[in-house]
């Protein structure tokens, strides 16, 4: 299994945009072949944001961020990272 890792900084006042952004993206993603987990980790005093995409294969991960140019503009550029997941409980 594989995880996508994308960290940015939105910024507290945007926060709510973040998740309604992810909330109206995750049935989509979640029918795509290899899908197996979706997280959205936010911290709300510094507006740091990192979401967690878990795939089968590196393979079906999407080819890259879907809609990064919709974050809000007051924050830092998405950074993506690959990590494969050797240990879960």
């Amino acid at each position: 299994m594989f995880a996508r890792v994308i960290t940015a900084q939105a910024g507290p006042q945007a926060l709510d945009s973040v998740i309604d952004l992810a909330r109206e993206q995750l049935p989509g993603a979640s029918q795509q072949p290899g899908f197996k987990g979706f997280y959205l980790l936010t911290n709300a005093e510094t507006g740091n944001v990192i979401t967690i995409s878990l795939w089968e294969t590196r393979e079906q991960m999407p080819a890259g961020i879907r809609d990064q140019g919709r974050l809000p503009a007051t924050g830092t550029p998405p950074h993506l990272e690959t990590y494969e997941v050797t240990v879960c409980a």
